[in-house]
């Protein structure tokens, strides 16, 4: 793991923590009800903090690829990084929302090489089998 990595996960870690405490501080001031402004303020700062988390993860998933990419000269080809990048930007996606980013990308797409990409990366534990039929990013 990079310098980078490491930062953007414990930047990642603090901001839970501080999400955390805000959810606390939110609860015992509605309980409470003698505030009801503050413990609305309190909310209103948990939802900006949580704006910042999001890209976060976003970053920290993009990075989760380029390693791979890095690492395994098999998924290196066109059609798995497309897959890999879709579903770190995209999150969860079945094999058909796959196809259209593939087709998206390179102006053509097969259902039968995105499925066998899809299954070669399942084996290497790259991605995972999610919900249903979508796949989505070993975290």
């Amino acid at each position: 793991m990079s310098g980078i990595e490491r930062d953007l996960r414990e930047l990642n870690e603090k901001l839970e923590r501080v999400m955390r405490r805000l959810d606390y501080l939110e609860a015992i001031l509605t309980e409470s009800r003698r505030y009801p402004e503050l413990a609305q303020l309190m909310g209103d700062l948990r939802v900006g903090a949580a704006l910042y988390g999001e890209p976060l993860k976003l970053i920290e998933r993009l990075f989760a690829v380029r390693r791979h990419l890095e690492r395994s000269a098999a998924s290196r080809d066109e059609v798995s990084r497309i897959i890999l990048n879709a579903l770190a930007l995209k999150g969860p996606m079945n094999i058909s929302q796959l196809t259209r980013e593939v087709a998206r990308e390179r102006g053509s797409a097969s259902r039968v090489t995105v499925r066998k990409r899809v299954k070669r990366l399942l084996d290497m534990g790259v991605i995972e089998k999610g919900e249903g039929f979508n796949y989505r990013l070993v975290e």
